[in-house]
């Protein structure tokens, strides 16, 4: 398809004749990889840091219409040109640099993998406990210390849907957001009906925090990250749309995502209010619901959700990541990605498995922290294809190896590495660093990890990664 390249041909761009995916049933999969049970999460997320319901709604829709923007930059390549996001990033990056921003990309989304699937494999566990007749007040302790079973036969449903692919997921993704949305929006107006709950219905102005506050910010960085990783390799799953229009795109995206992330933010926070706040939306179902049949139906609708997102958003990242790192084919990186999704969760939550209750603030600086990783990549991406590149890649040079290749040697280019590209990345990190330690606020992850507490390292990061991608290319790069 590529002459002469050296790639695996799961990366070649994606011919007309092999793209089925029309506007809607993108939008469709954009609607149910956003609509997971970790969407309701969100607004749990909201209630800890005390935000009132106006400020969830605010900071839903900048992160995640920031999100959406980006999504549609990016896109834009997939769409146009057929290409996934590693090939998509070597213009910026260079042929081997493009390794940099491309693992970092795999092991997020390999983290993503993991987290999604334990919580999708809590809600069948929960659901098993139903069936079992154990009493609402004891599921969540039981089913914690069965999750990590669970958790690898949710895995092994995953990699055997994953394994057809792209076409693999069609059915799933049409049905599962959609059902889970409809189900926690009936879910939520009933519990405004039931006397005697633990908290009540929230306003929407009272309480709150200060607008210019830490927690304020710090939910803005949480919505602006819960999908930044997904507005990376956004082009790996829409190289397959029909249609080349940036504003079907943007349609699809803001339809699909933005519109779910509120809602669903809405949801969660309002039901987290009237039940005290204290309980994930999961356990909320398992407890609250009227009857066990309509819990069943209700973490079974969070389970497929959370499958449809981990095979739209995980899988594809995860897996294309890995075959550009390996030369592997897809079964074998799909594999390799499934196992290393096992490896990172499950014997923590084998060990550990009471602190899964732990749930929002573990999830709450992950996401926190790894956005600091992936502005800067956001921020070169963009401004190589929209600006530097006057959007016109040369899609045979992306597939050249070695001293042939334009990515490879010349100007901005040494030995394939983009070192323009690479040193931009680098300099968001490094300024992300020295704002926090100079604010006097940087911050250790899991024990050891020196992390910058700064609540939008994601938007410090892309900004000077991209003051400096732009500088850089205009003294040394030549286009032609």
């Amino acid at each position: 398809m590529v002459q002469g390249a050296r790639d695996n041909p799961e990366l070649f761009p994606v011919p007309d004749n092999a793209r089925k995916t029309g506007t809607l049933a993108y939008t469709f999969m954009i609607l149910s990889m956003a609509v997971t049970t970790s969407i309701f999460f969100l607004g749990w997320f909201s209630q800890i840091l005390e935000l009132n319901m106006l400020q969830t709604i605010v900071a839903a829709l900048i992160g995640n219409s920031v999100v959406a923007l980006i999504m549609t930059l990016n896109g834009y390549v997939g769409i146009k040109y057929g290409i996934p996001f590693p090939v998509q990033l070597r213009p910026a990056f260079g042929y081997r640099g493009s390794v940099l921003p491309l693992l970092v990309r795999v092991v997020v989304s390999i983290f993503w993998y993991g987290i999604d699937g334990y919580i999708a494999a809590w809600a069948i566990t929960e659901m098993a406990m139903i069936i079992a007749g154990v009493p609402s007040d004891r599921i969540v302790e039981i089913a914690l210390r069965y999750t990590p079973i669970t958790f690898v036969l949710y895995l092994l449903f995953v990699w055997a849907v994953g394994y057809k692919k792209i076409t693999g997921i069609k059915v799933l993704d049409s049905i599962a957001g959609p059902l889970l949305m409809a189900f926690f929006a009936w879910f939520t107006y009933y519990l405004t009906t039931l006397p005697g709950l633990p908290g009540e219905f929230p306003s929407l102005t009272e309480g709150g925090v200060s607008w210019t506050s830490g927690n304020f910010f710090l939910m803005i960085a949480v919505q602006t990250a819960w999908w930044s990783t997904i507005a990376l390799n956004v082009s790996d799953i829409c190289r397959f749309n029909v249609s080349r229009s940036v504003s079907s795109l943007a349609a699809a995206h803001f339809a699909g995502l933005v519109i779910p992330q509120l809602v669903g933010t809405w949801l969660g926070y309002v039901a987290t209010s009237l039940t005290g706040g204290e309980e994930s939306p999961i356990d909320i179902i398992a407890t609250y619901s009227p009857s066990p049949l309509l819990a069943f139906f209700g973490l079974l609708f969070a389970a497929l959700a959370t499958g449809s997102t981990n095979v739209t958003g995980d899988v594809p990242a995860a897996t294309n990541g890995i075959i550009r790192l390996t030369g592997w084919g897809w079964h074998r990186s799909l594999t390799a990605a499934t196992f290393l999704a096992w490896l990172l969760i499950g014997p923590y939550s084998i060990v550990r498995w009471e602190e899964a209750l732990d749930v929002a603030n573990t999830l709450l600086l992950f996401n926190w922290f790894y956005s600091m990783w992936l502005g800067p990549i956001a921020a070169v991406m963009v401004l190589d294809y929209w600006v530097i590149r006057r959007r016109e890649y040369p899609v045979e040079e992306l597939y050249k190896y070695g001293e042939s290749s334009r990515f490879w040697r010349g100007s901005g280019y040494s030995s394939g590495v983009g070192w323009i590209g690479v040193a931009s990345f680098l300099l968001g990190i490094l300024g992300e660093y020295i704002i926090s330690t100079v604010q006097g606020n940087l911050q250790v992850f899991a024990g050891f990890i020196p992390v910058p507490g700064i609540e939008l390292a994601w938007y410090y990061g892309f900004f000077i990664s991209a003051v400096s991608y732009l500088i850089l290319s205009l003294l040394f790069l030549r286009r032609g």
